[in-house]
């Protein structure tokens, strides 16, 4: 039913009358009332021992939860930062390539689902720190930050002078968003239930709209009016990898402020005992796991990792990073 052609109206139509119909209400369609069951994991352990190695049970679980909030704060963000590129990233591209109304009324969709989904992640950051005494503000400090940052800077500058940066992030962060569900579904019964729903109903809608950013894309590209716009097509895939790999290693860091909270409840007490074990860690154990290794954190970080991404834009003619086997996942 989804189509890649920006002009195909009535397989666009279909795809809206097909996404209408299916959309999910934050309200009522996520169970809230059961809350958080603090026993659980949010990511399996086993993904998570790759990277600590030696820690212990009650360790391995405060770092699979820290870890998955992280995922949520992230996913927040970048769908956060979405309304301050919706005029220069979207409109006016949609306006100047004069497209049929169903373009139009997709995207709508599109930035009302990422608007909803941000909502729903935070929720659950709420309803996670009201049930583990963990205080809402110190843990927001912690979570990752688009605003104001280069990362965010970067793709709206390159956006307002037509890039396409912005569409290649979507692109790739929605691709690790439907595999990392994936991947705790292999874990569901370990997996809090709550985590576990609000990933699947942010699935259910990911995977549906997914191939709006190709729909942009495939837009940008079909027709370059100048040099500047051909040589966005050609190398904006890789400059979006290389604004976006500093800010994902930057945001993690705010992982070793725990230390600093360690007293003020149990929660960030066993996070601050986990960081000497990372910390004997040597630098180029650090460097594989973070970039090849470890699901998530890698998948952001790794080049050739997005192996759909990467095909597709192999496909519109952009360039991607060469795929040598010392960059490929362990």
């Amino acid at each position: 039913m989804r189509t890649r052609d920006p002009f195909d109206f009535q397989q666009l139509a279909k795809q809206i009358k097909y996404q209408r119909s299916l959309n999910w209400d934050i309200d009522h369609d996520v169970p809230w009332d059961i809350g958080v069951d603090p026993s659980k994991q949010l990511l399996p352990l086993e993904e998570i021992t790759l990277l600590f190695p030696d820690a212990s049970s009650e360790q391995l679980l405060a770092l699979s939860q820290w870890v998955g909030l992280v995922i949520n704060a992230t996913i927040s963000e970048m769908e956060d930062a979405l309304p301050n590129l919706r005029k220069v990233g979207w409109k006016d591209v949609l306006d100047e390539y004069s497209v049929n109304p169903e373009m139009y009324e997709l995207g709508e969709m599109f930035f009302e689902d990422e608007h909803k989904h941000s909502l729903a992640f935070k929720r659950y950051q709420n309803v996670f720190c009201q049930q583990l005494g963990v205080d809402q503000g110190i843990l927001s400090q912690l979570m990752p930050k688009a605003y104001g940052s280069f990362f965010q800077s970067a793709i709206t500058s390159n956006a307002a002078v037509g890039g396409h940066i912005f569409w290649w992030v979507v692109a790739e962060v929605e691709e690790v968003s439907i595999t990392m569900y994936k991947n705790i579904h292999q874990a569901k019964e370990d997996i809090d239930p709550l985590y576990y729903i609000l990933h699947r109903k942010h699935l259910e809608e990911e995977a549906r709209h997914e191939n709006y950013a190709h729909l942009m894309l495939n837009l940008l590209s079909t027709k370059p009016k100048n040099i500047r716009q051909q040589l966005h097509k050609k190398v904006d895939f890789i400059v979006s990898q290389l604004v976006g790999a500093p800010w994902v290693v930057a945001e993690l860091s705010k992982f070793f402020k725990v230390k600093d909270y360690a007293h003020e409840c149990e929660f960030f007490k066993v996070l601050a005992s986990c960081v000497p074990l990372y910390e004997k860690l040597t630098y180029s154990q650090k460097i594989r796991y973070l970039f090849m290794t470890v699901p998530y954190i890698s998948w952001m970080l790794h080049p050739t990792w997005g192996k759909r991404t990467n095909k597709f834009a192999h496909r519109i003619g952009a360039l991607t990073v060469p795929n040598f086997s010392f960059l490929k996942l362990s």
